[in-house]
């Protein structure tokens, strides 16, 4: 099947400044907001392997708090890694490929630990705690961060509410 070639946009009709102010914009945008969000999710990921070792050592997390955690123990179907399979093959059959391609496809159960945690139903932090974290992670002033959660954060977190829910992150 042939590629198909991308149609080049007819330039004549496009406004030069209107298309390179909305170029930068979204660039600066764009990447400000997702290095905010890098920044928060690599404490998240920090705070949670702190919360699991909390969790490992019977820490109390009281009933009153608006936030819970819990380890989840199951299991994750994998698929036997080429490396495995190469191993594998290499021990029971020397000189056959078709059991190796099929090794390829097997699946095996393998047990996974996670973290899950979140706000209780019905309860939340403050809207003050949400701004004193932007502020202390960020490094943002503090009014930047009130209306950055006021005017951006907070009413996307509201649009969202049908998805409100527990964080599950794999720990190993």
């Amino acid at each position: 099947m042939a590629k198909k070639k991308k149609e080049k946009p007819d330039i004549n009709i496009l406004d030069p400044k209107a298309t390179l102010e909305e170029a930068v914009a979204c660039s600066r945008l764009g990447r400000t907001i997702a290095s905010f969000g890098a920044t928060l999710t690599g404490r998240e990921k920090r705070d949670a392997e702190l919360v699991y070792y909390l969790l490992l050592a019977e820490k109390e997390f009281l009933e009153r708090w608006p936030v819970t955690a819990q380890i989840s123990e199951g299991t994750k179907s994998k698929k036997t890694t080429p490396a495995d399979a190469i191993k594998w093959f290499a021990k029971k059959y020397s000189k056959e490929a078709e059991p190796l391609l099929a090794k390829l496809e097997q699946r095996y159960n393998k047990p996974e630990t996670s973290v899950i945690y979140g706000v209780r139903q019905g309860k939340d932090l403050s809207d003050e705690y949400y701004v004193n974290v932007l502020v202390d992670i960020l490094e943002v002033p503090r009014q930047e961060a009130a209306v950055m959660y006021h005017g951006v954060i907070k009413p996307q977190i509201q649009r969202m509410k049908e998805e409100e829910g527990l964080v599950k992150v794999v720990m190993k």
